[in-house]
């Protein structure tokens, strides 16, 4: 058996599916697909699939990573690609099949891009100025259901503020993984609070995953 890596994008109409849903959806792709993935044991048999980081529902994003196994270790990569990339649906682009080199709990930041509207009351200056407060106080549940308050100001990696015609335009790098996971609807949410605004629609778009030194998680 051999461990391969798909990375793709996902868009439009597929950013509403959840993630136990996306399981199910890929599993029904590599189906059709006919590439010879390995299939778990047991009466309900099924190609065996992982998902580096589960994406937020709502969500697009530019680079989404999912592992399985193909049986035969001397199926050629490029034709499994080419075999998965001809059943795909709009809204799924198939960017690359390789073996991986990272585990997927190294993975430790991602990039995002947010855009809104500037007649929410908000403003690339005004934006700006809050990204740059030493301390920026949030709500953020935990995985037992309550609720802690953390200052996310300082686990901002990065951001960069725009504005482009009628928008308002955010990148971020913030933590993503296992051992520190921030949301970036957190931080907007935080900043509309501040300048007494009702939250607008924001379309999100994860743009890369990141190792702790930087590099692309491949």
């Amino acid at each position: 058996m051999k461990n391969v890596r798909l990375f793709y994008k996902k868009s439009g109409a597929l950013r509403f599916v959840s993630h136990l849903d996306m399981n199910r959806f890929m599993t029904r792709i590599i189906r059709l697909s006919k590439v010879p993935v390995w299939y778990t044991e047991g009466f309900n048999k099924h190609p065996y699939i992982t998902f580096a980081l589960p994406l937020s529902l709502g969500f697009d994003s530019e680079y989404e990573v999912m592992d399985f196994r193909l049986e035969n270790d001397e199926f050629p990569l490029e034709k499994a690609r080419e075999m998965i990339k001809a059943v795909c649906p709009p809204g799924m682009e198939i960017i690359d099949l390789k073996e991986p080199v990272s585990k997927a709990g190294k993975i430790a930041f991602a990039d995002f891009k947010c855009f809104f509207a500037v007649d929410s009351g908000a403003t690339a200056h005004s934006l700006e100025d809050f990204l740059k407060n030493k301390e920026i106080i949030v709500l953020k549940k935990t995985k037992k259901g309550g609720i802690n308050q953390i200052d996310i100001a300082p686990k901002i990696k990065d951001f960069k503020v725009s504005q482009e015609g009628e928008q308002v335009v955010l990148h971020l790098r913030l933590p993503a993984g296992g051992q520190d996971n921030i949301n970036p609807k957190i931080l907007i949410n935080a900043y509309f609070e501040k300048i007494s605004s009702k939250n607008p629609f924001c379309h999100i778009t994860r743009k890369m995953l990141y190792l702790e030194d930087g590099k692309i998680f491949m």
